[in-house]
């Protein structure tokens, strides 16, 4: 059986296209969620190449024409739909991805 923890909703984002929000279930750690031009995604915020988070304040994120989103510490590009590091020191690897679904209107976590 699938369980949904609702993490945002669609009127979070407003101007911005990365919302930040505790994991539901660790508080030590966040999730990114990032309304790209075809959905959402969501990441753990966490870059793979020293384990420091992507935001360079509490939730401010650095993004490129809505296909990237940039780490603030090493300037390592992600792409938004596979997470994917496409450019910087950890180049191949990649964000590890939450799953997630949208109902209504609002992003939750699956389990």
């Amino acid at each position: 059986m699938v369980t949904l923890i609702k993490l945002c909703e669609q009127t979070d984002f407003q101007e911005k296209i990365c919302f930040r929000v505790l994991h539901p279930e660790d508080d030590k750690k966040s999730i990114v969620v990032i309304k790209g031009q075809n959905g959402f995604y969501a990441y753990e915020n966490v870059c793979p190449h020293f384990s420091v988070q992507l935001d360079y304040k509490d939730g401010v994120f650095s993004t490129y024409k809505n296909k990237l989103i940039m780490c603030a510490h090493h300037s390592a590009m992600f792409d938004i739909t596979t997470g994917e590091c496409v450019d910087g020191p950890c180049k191949g690897h990649y964000l590890k991805a939450v799953p997630i679904d949208v109902k209504d209107s609002v992003v939750f976590l699956k389990r």
